[in-house]
């Protein structure tokens, strides 16, 4: 089989650690770089990537497989609309949108092209999500009473990204709206949220909440909750405990280091990983393979459309709970 030739679109932070690690699959090329910031005179790649500012350039490049969007998300719509008419399989970041009306065209144009569209909701690659996920559905703990989902970030955005993240619960809660809907197997029927600023007044003075704790009860009747802070100043808190009917599941903080040190003074460990960056490095490679394995006529599961339209629900809707402070059914 050929070469596998790829696009990306947005050459950011998340666009960069997705041409790192396709740079490093064999069988695949990275072919062409979209970002109206580059430097196309730059020698970020070699002769191999073309790049160019300009996304109308995807109109002359017919021999891409498939095409990877990591740009802002309100730039995500109109560019799923235009890579669609060079290949039905494409990958996009999360959020896929803000608006639940925008997503929903875009879920019936998947479906009038039969498009391989993903979702970028990398976490669900994770090693130690995979194997909590497979002991869930394999009865390990029986049934499921309550799932508990910890999720802080060590230090919060710039207040520009926060003006246009559409706030914590549309940008940081969605990755576990996502896991609590991917490990239970079930949908969020009602939610109740509880927010505010309490790590820098700039992020309340820009309309968002920094610090929140979500609760609520599911299709399936499992009650969940989740808390959210934008600052951990020890690292990147990521954390899931189930409790079941036969015991429970935990996955802890991956840590900087593995040593345990006792002394007179007590005992100590390492700190949580830094970011995202390096916690979910696995992930994101493994995502990579999954929509490579896709264009290459594999069947496997991964985060469809539909997946973003739930996720984006959820979100309104603990926004609306804690504007009018109740419950919200879904």
């Amino acid at each position: 089989m050929r070469q596998i030739k790829l696009a990306l679109i947005g050459y950011g932070r998340i666009g960069k650690i997705h041409a790192d690690n396709i740079l490093q699959m064999h069988g695949v090329e990275l072919a062409l770089v979209i970002d109206p910031l580059l430097d196309e005179d730059g020698q970020l790649f070699d002769s191999r990537t073309k790049t160019s500012k300009d996304i109308k350039v995807l109109t002359a490049s017919r021999e891409i497989d498939g095409i990877i969007i990591c740009s802002p998300s309100i730039y995500h719509i109109d560019q799923i609309k235009t890579a669609a008419t060079n290949t039905k399989n494409l990958f996009c970041e999360k959020p896929l949108a803000l608006d639940p009306d925008e997503i929903a065209f875009i879920q019936e144009l998947s479906i009038k092209q039969n498009l391989n569209l993903h979702i970028g909701f990398n976490r669900r690659f994770d090693p130690d999500f995979q194997k909590l996920k497979k002991d869930i559905n394999d009865g390990v703990i029986g049934d499921i009473y309550q799932i508990t989902i910890t999720s802080r970030d060590p230090s919060p955005p710039s207040i520009d990204y926060i003006k246009e993240s559409g706030g914590l619960f549309l940008d940081m809660t969605i990755h576990d709206f996502d896991m609590i809907r991917y490990l239970t197997n079930a949908e969020i029927d009602e939610i109740y949220a509880k927010g505010k600023c309490m790590v820098d007044p700039n992020i309340g003075n820009a309309g968002d909440i920094d610090t929140a704790m979500i609760n609520m009860k599911l299709t399936n009747g499992i009650i969940a909750s989740i808390n959210n802070s934008r600052k951990a100043v020890y690292g990147y808190d990521q954390r899931i405990e189930i409790l079941g009917s036969k015991g429970s599941l935990q996955v802890g903080n991956q840590l900087l280091h593995g040593v345990n040190k006792g002394t007179k003074k007590g005992f100590s460990s390492g700190n949580p990983k830094h970011f995202f960056i390096d916690r979910y490095a696995d992930s994101y490679k493994l995502e990579m393979h999954n929509f490579i394995d896709t264009i290459k006529g594999k069947k496997v599961s991964y985060p469809s459309v539909n997946d973003a339209l739930k996720t984006i629900a959820a979100g309104l809707a603990a926004n609306k709970s804690l504007l009018k402070n109740k419950p919200i059914k879904l």
